[in-house]
Formats: structure tokens, C-alpha cells, sequence
């Protein structure tokens, strides 16, 4: 096998583990995440916030897990780091939105966005764009590092 041919075939195996992970973690953050779990997430106490940030890595490491064990990929190896990256990722991210917007709420519910975004927004105030701008900030951080950190665990497992 040349040089070329192995890179060519490394760079194709940590694709499809990156698409695979990356699956994983749209149905941990979008459709298997909840209200309840965002505020625990969010808790004053600390020991509260990390049980709720645990529980939601949780989640991920069972979606990661499933699908690097059906795509044929070291899955103990990274369901562990994914847990790792999430738990440091959300509670990193829990505590600034903590300091910026205070504790046990989120700024904007997933419902108030859509609703915005599709014109229907009941609070305008709340939904202008400069009120927006930290939160939309905060998420573009957050999903970034989420997906650098993924492709970091693609090329390790």
C-alpha cells in the first residue's frame, strides 16, 4: 500500500466516524434533550448542575456509543472521550450563561426561537437582535468546540 493510498484511507474512516458522531450528537442536543434537563444544567448548586451536565453527556455517550459500535469504530474508546469533551464543553457553558443571564433559566427556549424565527415571537423585546447577540454568541461557541472536539475524537478512534 503507498503513502497516498493509507492517508487516502485514514482520511475516510475518520470522515465517517466524524459523520457518525456528529449524528450522535444532533440526537443528543436536539431531539433527546429536554427543558427539565437544560434548567438542572443550569442549577445553582453545583452538585445539581453536574448530575444534570453528566446525565445529558450521558446521553450522547449512549447515541456515540450505538452508532461507533454499529459503524464498526473503537466505541468504548469514544463513548469515553465523548463523554469527557461534552461534560468539560456544557459545564463550561452552562456556567457563563449562568453569569450572563443567572442561574436556573435559559435566556431563549428552543420553541422561542422558532417562533422568532418564523415571525410569531410573543416577547419582541426578549428577541431583538442586540438580546440575541449574547446567546447567539454562547451557541456558536459552544456548537464550535463541540464539533472541533468531535473531529479530535474521529481521528482518535
Amino acid at each position: 500500500m503507498t503513502a497516498g493510498k493509507f492517508y487516502s484511507n485514514l482520511a475516510g474512516m475518520i470522515k465517517s466516524t466524524f459523520i457518525l458522531l456528529l449524528t450522535a450528537h444532533f440526537l443528543g442536543d436536539v431531539l433527546f434533550n429536554s427543558y427539565r434537563l437544560a434548567l438542572l444544567k443550569r442549577s445553582s448548586a453545583f452538585l445539581l448542575q453536574a448530575i444534570g451536565v453528566a446525565c445529558h453527556s450521558g446521553i450522547h455517550v449512549f447515541f456515540a456509543g450505538t452508532l461507533l459500535f454499529l459503524g464498526n469504530r473503537l466505541w468504548i474508546r469514544g463513548a469515553l472521550l465523548v463523554f469527557v469533551l461534552h461534560f468539560a464543553i456544557d459545564l463550561i457553558r452552562s456556567n457563563v450563561e449562568k453569569g450572563r443571564f443567572g442561574h436556573g433559566r435559559i435566556h431563549v427556549r428552543r420553541s422561542e426561537f422558532f417562533a422568532w424565527v418564523l415571525g410569531k415571537a410573543e416577547n419582541s423585546a426578549k428577541m431583538r437582535c442586540s438580546n440575541l447577540r449574547p446567546w447567539f454568541l454562547i451557541n456558536m461557541a459552544d456548537q464550535g468546540a463541540h464539533v472541533a472536539g468531535l473531529l479530535g475524537v474521529a481521528s482518535l478512534v
